[in-house]
């Protein structure tokens, strides 16, 4: 596995972890099933969450919801 295959797969483990955390998992747009992301949890993280690397050991860290109002 090579340094981008495994910096996108601890991406995806962190996102989907603070997705569950956040509670997006219960979003009424992640369960409708007219919406682009119904039942794509790992695909509506990274839509909803923002992730930053970190200048010093650049590994990826949570920095928020992408955009609150947004659906």
């Amino acid at each position: 596995m090579s340094e981008s295959e495994k910096y996108e797969a601890d991406l995806k483990k962190k996102a989907i972890e603070r997705g569950k955390h956040e509670g997006l998992d219960k979003d009424k747009n992640y369960n409708d099933p007219s919406y682009a992301y119904y039942k794509k949890f790992e695909e509506f993280c990274l839509f909803k969450l923002a992730y930053y690397e970190c200048f010093k050991c650049k590994l990826p860290y949570f920095g928020g919801l992408k955009d609150c109002a947004r659906n």
